[in-house]
Formats: structure tokens, sequence, C-alpha cells
């Protein structure tokens, strides 16, 4: 799939001058821990550019946060990719898989309970706890239940693989919104910013709207670029092959239709910025409180934005990708080695 296809994600390019330096701490981070454990493979995760991503979301903050977000972001790629295999078809083992990462999230910190069964949720572990330092129960609380979502939403995928089931565009929104993990990301940029949010604007309809959008335009970015890669993988519960069978039409039209939906949707999140700052004025919020508004939706704005940049210009969904899929769909087997 073309990597330059225009998409009306109308917020400002920018990327944390950091990027370079988190680049490295990253690859010497995951060969310490044994997430990569090849010249090969490391070479082959360096064509992601994942540092770019997390750059584009935090473009703002420190280079200790970035590289802490960056961390975050790498357990994203590799905990998707655990199921573009056997294991993603297989409701039961990827519901055992979920089911504890769920239960992780929810444990308690400092609590006696459950372990890590394999790497890669050891590493995840360790990142939570990093997570909630000096964040608030409320801040926790959200990114629990994101977390959560997140991680249980494999298990549906697995089971509409095994089963066969292509979805309908609706049903498959709602899923993609809890599972493109933007509602993480935008919680991880709470606690990279130092930042948070007043509870009662977390909890408006204004601002759920504008999360949604956010995961909507992520998902729609996502399935645009990464289309070769899900046909590669077997995957045909993307968005643009969905928009084809509901509308009856060739893929250049399916395209058309994502570009349009896109475009709805920013317009949209740009008068939910306006009504967000009527509801500053409603709930009399403090100076600080308002600006803490405001970089919450810029967190946004930087979501929807930076994965369209680093869509364009990484190699995940290129034909280079491509063939690494066609080779193997895990860049590291090790990851799930007791988990399967």
């Amino acid at each position: 799939m073309p990597q330059d296809i225009a998409l009306d994600i109308p917020f400002p390019k920018r990327l944390n001058p950091y990027v370079e330096v988190a680049r490295a701490r990253n690859e010497h981070w995951l060969v310490s821990t044994g997430l990569l454990s090849s010249p090969h493979n490391l070479e082959r995760y360096r064509t992601w550019r994942i540092e770019r991503l997390a750059a584009g979301f935090l473009p703002g903050v420190g280079v200790n946060d970035l590289t802490f977000g960056l961390a975050v972001q790498s357990f994203f790629f590799f905990f998707d990719d655990l199921f573009d295999s056997g294991l993603g078809e297989d409701p039961a083992a990827t519901y055992e898989i979920c089911h504890e990462m769920a239960a992780l999230a929810r444990q308690e910190p400092g609590a006696a309970g459950i372990t890590p069964s394999f790497p890669l949720a050891r590493v995840w572990t360790e990142l939570w706890l990093q997570a909630q330092l000096g964040m608030s129960a409320a801040w926790r609380a959200r990114a629990v239940r994101h977390w959560e979502e997140y991680f249980l939403t494999y298990v549906s995928e697995a089971v509409n693989r095994r089963s066969g089931t292509v979805l309908g565009m609706d049903p498959y929104m709602k899923l993609r919104r809890l599972g493109i993990g933007s509602e993480v990301v935008v919680d991880v940029s709470e606690r990279c910013g130092h930042f948070e949010a007043p509870p009662e604007i977390h909890q408006s309809m204004c601002v759920l709207e504008a999360r949604a959008i956010t995961a909507e335009v992520v998902t729609l970015t996502n399935d645009l670029h990464s289309l070769e890669k899900d046909l590669a993988n077997g995957e045909l519960n993307n968005a643009v092959l969905l928009l084809g069978l509901e509308h009856g039409c060739g893929r250049a039209e399916a395209i058309v239709h994502v570009q349009r939906m896109i475009r709805r949707r920013t317009t949209r999140f740009l008068q939910l910025e306006a009504e967000a700052d009527r509801l500053c004025e409603v709930f009399g919020l403090s100076p600080e409180q308002r600006e803490n508004t405001r970089r919450f939706l810029d967190a946004n704005r930087a979501c929807m934005r930076g994965n369209l940049d680093w869509s364009n210009e990484s190699g995940r969904y290129s034909e280079i990708g491509v063939l690494h899929v066609n080779r193997s769909p895990r860049i590291e087997d090790v990851v799930a080695r007791t988990a399967e």
C-alpha cells in the first residue's frame, strides 16, 4: 500500500529533538532484556523506526520521559506480533495470555499475587510499575481500564479468526477503538508530560468523544498503511477491505471512503476542542487545570498526527516489512517462549 496517500489530519508535524538519544537507549534496553537477541532482528526492528512514533506522540517531553514512552511503544509492537501466528487463531490460548495481562494491570502495586509467566509479561509489569509513579488514583483507574480493554480485544480477534467471522464496519470500529492502543498512548502522554487533565474533564462526553475520535483516526490510518501486511498475515478484518465489502467497491474507492471518514472525524475533533474550552468555564477550572485540559487535547492531536507521520516513513508496512512478515510473523519468538 503506498505510504503517501493524502489524509486530512490538520495538525502540525512535531518531533521530539531527543529522538536519537532515545533510540540508542531503547535498543540497548531491548537487547539487555532479551527482547532482541540477534543482529538480524535488531536490524529488522530498526526498519520500523518506532523511536519516531514515540517522538511524534511526545514532542515536548524530556529525554528520560521520551525513553520511557518509547519503551511502552516497543511493548505494543512485540505484543501485537505475538498473535500474528497460530496463537492468534487459538482463542483459548489467547485468553490465557490476555487474561493474565489484564489481571496484572488490575493488581495493586506491591501486592503478592499474580506472577508474570512469560518474558514479555515480565517486561510489561516493570513498565507498568514505573508508569504509575507520581500519578493519581483517578489516572491509575483509567489506565487500568484501558490496558484491560486493550489486552482483551485480542481474545475477540482470535475468536473472529477461528470462526472466520468478517465484521461489519460498525462492530469492527467499536472493537478497534479499544484495541488500537491510543487510549493507553494518551494516558502515557499524561504520565510522561507530568500532568493530568481534571477528572470532570475526563468524564465529560466532550473528551470521551475526542478520545474515541483519536482511536478511530489512528485505526483508519493504520489499516490503510498496514493493508499489505494484514493480507500477508491472512487478516481480513481491515477497514479498507471491510469498506470494499460494505459498499461493493474496489480498493481505490474504499480508500476514498477511508479518507472521508478521517476528514469527518478531525473536523469534529476541532469542534470538540472549542466545546472543552466552554466546559472549563462552566466548571470554573483554575488556570493550571485549563492548561492541563489543553495539554491533554494536544496529546490526542499528537497521537493522530504522530501516527500518520510515522506510518508514512516506517519500514514496518513497506515492501521490505511485508517480506519480513512472510519469512516470520514475529520478530522474536523468545517473547512468548513459555506462553504457547
